[in-house]
């Protein structure tokens, strides 16, 4: 079962959590995804609108016709994704950080990419950070591949990350996912009222963050 955040005639936020594609693809050989999760749920079928990494949890919104997608889409890229993301190091507490590395698309054309990162708590031992991070565009992995340009990759990323590293949080943390989690998402509707979806930490997250000291109440308190 999808926990469902918000929703409407036209569509729905749902928590995607970790490990679960949006929909099917032929580099994967999943059994379910969200979108055949999502249409057994609901009795209806889906579009996805936006799409959130395999190992990524956190807000999707969903359309319940082909037709809403577009202005859906329109209406999300010009609202706010936010992201909380446990990374490498210990990082500096202060002003956001505007990251404007530029990614190749899938033509291997370089591409504008701008995203702002700021960091809520940082432990000195295990050397870890939890950061805020919101993409103003939408490349490929952009919040994973400008947090590594930062040289705080997230735990957990088996493409961009530190292997090292990530092994060691997995052992002796118990990190076993993406340290990556869009939290929030807040855009005006087509029709002009807004949305604000939120969505709770998941518990495998929460659990390796509860032994950080002030992580959970730095996540809780971003809207504070």
């Amino acid at each position: 079962m999808l926990p469902v955040l918000a929703a409407a005639d036209d569509w729905v936020v749902v928590a995607k959590p970790s490990g679960l594609a949006v929909h099917r693809s032929p580099e994967l050989n999943d059994p379910t995804y969200v979108v055949q999760e999502a249409r057994r749920q609901f009795g209806r079928y889906v579009w996805p609108v936006h799409r959130l990494d395999r190992p990524t949890s956190g807000c999707l919104l969903l359309a319940f016709s082909a037709e809403a997608v577009e202005p859906l889409a329109a209406s999300l890229a010009g609202g706010r994704k936010r992201y909380l993301a446990m990374v490498r190091g210990c990082a500096a507490i202060g002003p956001p950080v505007v990251i404007e590395t530029p990614m190749k698309d899938s033509f291997g054309v370089l591409r504008a990419a701008r995203t702002t990162a700021r960091c809520l708590a940082a432990t000195p031992d295990p050397r870890a950070s939890l950061v805020l991070a919101e993409p103003h565009t939408g490349r490929f992995h952009q919040v994973r591949r400008h947090l590594r340009d930062l040289s705080h990759p997230v735990l957990g990323d088996g493409v961009h990350g530190d292997s090292r590293v990530n092994r060691w949080w997995r052992e002796a943390r118990g990190l076993h996912r993406l340290g990556l989690h869009c939290v929030a998402l807040d855009l005006v509707l087509p029709d002009g009222e807004p949305l604000r979806a939120r969505c709770p930490i998941p518990d495998d997250l929460g659990a390796v963050w509860a032994a950080l000291p002030g992580w959970l109440d730095a996540a809780a308190a971003v809207d504070a």
